[in-house]
This record gives C-alpha cells, structure tokens and sequence, in this order.
C-alpha cells in the first residue's frame, strides 16, 4: 500500500511538473473539443449503470482513488466532453493534473477553473469538491508569480548568445542540438525541426512558439528523458518516428492540423498513457505499436482511415472509441490488445483487425 501511494505521488509529481513546463506558448486551449451526446454509441459503457455519465463517474473515482491517475483523467475528460456543464469532469481533471489540489500550476490551470466555476457547481457533494475555487484563490498569487519567473528565464535563454550556439540551424531549420539542457526552449526564428534533431539528447522538456510548422523524422527518438509533449497547432507536418523509443514519454497531445499521423510516430514508447488526438487528423498509420502502458484512447470523428498494425502489441489497452461510421482499419490494428468492446469491433471492422 505505502509503495503504491509513493509511486502515485510520484506519478503526479512528475505530470504536474510537465504541464506548467511544456508548450506554455500554445495558442489554443486543448479543453474546447466536446462532442454530441449521440457519440456515446460508441463509447463502452457497463449497462448496470443507466448512463454512460453515471458510469463514467464511478469508473472515474474509483481508478484515482486506486493508484490508477492516468486512466481516472480518460474518464474524468470524456465527462467533461458529453456534459460540459456537469462539475465532475472538470473537477477531475483538475485533480489529476495537481495531484489532488495540490498544486494548481499547470497549463490551462485557469481555463480548467473557470470552466469549473460555470458548471453546475452547486451540486458538489462534498467539502472537499466545493473547496477548490478557494484553494485557487489562495494559491493564485503564488501561481502568478512562479509564472512570471518562467516567462522572465525563458526571455533570457532568447536573448543568450551562449544558449542560442547550441542549436544549428540554417534557413530557419534546426539541425543539431549541442545542448545538454534538460529543459529546452526552441529559437523563434526556427520553423522546421530538422531529422534526428534531437535524437538521443537528455533533453526532458520542450517549449514550443507559434512558428514552428514542421517535424521531421527522428526528431525527436530515443529522448529517454523526455516526460510529455504538446505539438502546437501551427504544426502541419510530422515525420516519421518523430517520438519513436522516447522510453519515459507519459503524455502526448497532436493537433487537429497535422493530418497523418506516420509510421513508428510513438513505438516503443513503453510508458505512454495519455493521448489525445485533435479534431482534423484524417489518418492514423503504425503508430502507436508498443506502447505497452496505453490503456484508453478516443479517435475523433475526422479520422478516416487507421492503418495496419496502429494499436498492434498495446498490451493494456482496453479502451478504444472510435467516433466515424466511415473509418476503414487495417490488418491486426489491435493486434495483441485486450478490448473491453472486442466482439463489437469485430462486428464493425471483422477479425483480421485483431489477427
């Protein structure tokens, strides 16, 4: 029990640390997608409950009060997706991301409350969920200022010559980093992160700005350090195995912009657990193969096609919901999964999507 508890501490630590660090800059607010309640066809739920929301709800508190974060966030954000105007989602995740209210700095912390703060909040059952907008107005100062930090360091590092000599960058394309800076801020004259950029660097965090607009292959594979990633939306392009073997990689959010998604873009990211894919992706090739530790996932309604082998050797993953009527899946897809909803998967896309 103490060990479970030490590695759920741990676990939200880390997550905390790597929302309040990567991609401040994004410019959009990854909290804006809901779908219509008539999605909910295809989203498992167990029928003993008369709702998908009762369902969710109960899944959602049980897994965090079991050690299980990353999967409660999965529920405590489809909550927040089919009833935006019900407190528990946003509650949730809020929870998650401050390791249960205890630090509120994260990215989009404020966004997160003030959508709380809208919902029907009133109906909160207990102290201990209505207490979190006051907690906010304690901690908010302090917030503020550890921002204003942030934004005054990473000024800094622009404007350092000496920082800036170890990116090697032609025509607005990043080549190499020399650097050994665990947390790194991209140049704003960089638009392209060049093949292999970063490949194997102990880099743990990334900054993004609103020029970059391509990813090459490998840019990123074998960063062992590398935490979580958020791709910006000015974003169009990736390249193959961009995160492939990134082996501590928990988190990764890819944008409605970039519409295929390529072969190898996480495989063998051992640790992987939260994904969200935006609106706007079209296709999804082989590339989430071996992530061993993906136990839900959502495709939105945009995808049209997901390739052969995509999901293949995700051994934990139990959840998927795929939201086209239209979308074709290859051959052994969720090979090596283990689907809550495999008999109906296999009414909608056959048995060669499973072997």
């Amino acid at each position: 029990m103490l060990f479970r508890h030490l590695k759920k501490s741990l676990w939200l630590a880390t997550l905390v640390f790597t929302m309040a660090t990567v991609n401040l800059f994004c410019d959009e607010s990854s909290y804006d997608e809901t779908y219509d309640e008539s999605d909910l066809v295809y989203f498992y739920w167990d029928t003993a409950y008369h709702s998908y929301k009762a369902y969710a709800e109960y899944k959602a508190d049980y897994l965090y009060d079991s050690g299980n974060t990353e999967d409660a966030f999965w529920y405590y954000r489809s909550l927040a997706y089919f009833y935006p105007k019900f407190y528990k989602g946003w509650w949730g995740i809020i929870r998650c991301f401050s390791g249960d209210f205890a630090n509120l700095d994260f990215v989009d912390s404020e966004i997160l409350i003030e959508k709380l703060a809208k919902s029907d909040y009133a109906t909160a059952r207990s102290k201990n969920e209505t207490d979190v907008l006051a907690q906010w107005n304690v901690q908010l100062p302090a917030i503020q200022k550890a921002r204003e930090e942030r934004a005054a360091l990473e000024a800094k590092k622009r404007a350092d010559n000496l920082y800036n000599m170890k990116f090697v960058r032609h025509n607005g394309v990043l080549e190499q980093y020399n650097g050994s800076d665990p947390e790194v801020i991209i140049p704003e004259d960089v638009t392209v992160i060049g093949q292999a950029a970063f490949r194997q660097t102990c880099v743990k965090n990334v900054v993004f700005h609103k020029n970059v607009k391509e990813i090459q292959k490998d840019a990123f594979a074998n960063c062992s350090g590398l935490k979580g990633i958020s791709i910006p939306s000015t974003v169009k392009v990736i390249g193959e195995g961009a995160f492939c073997q990134c082996m501590n990689l928990e988190s990764a959010e890819i944008p409605g912009t970039i519409e295929v998604l390529p072969n190898n873009l996480f495989q063998g990211c051992k640790r992987l657990t939260n994904v969200r894919i935006g609106k706007g992706v079209k296709e999804i090739g082989k590339s989430f193969t071996s992530c061993e530790s993906l136990s839900v996932i959502t495709i939105p309604s945009s995808v049209e096609k997901i390739g052969d082998f995509a999901f293949s050797a995700c051994t934990k993953l139990t959840t998927i919901s795929i939201m086209s009527d239209t979308v074709t899946v290859g051959k052994r897809t969720f090979f090596g999964t283990h689907l809550e909803n495999k008999e109906k998967m296999i009414e909608r896309f056959g048995e060669e999507a499973f072997k």
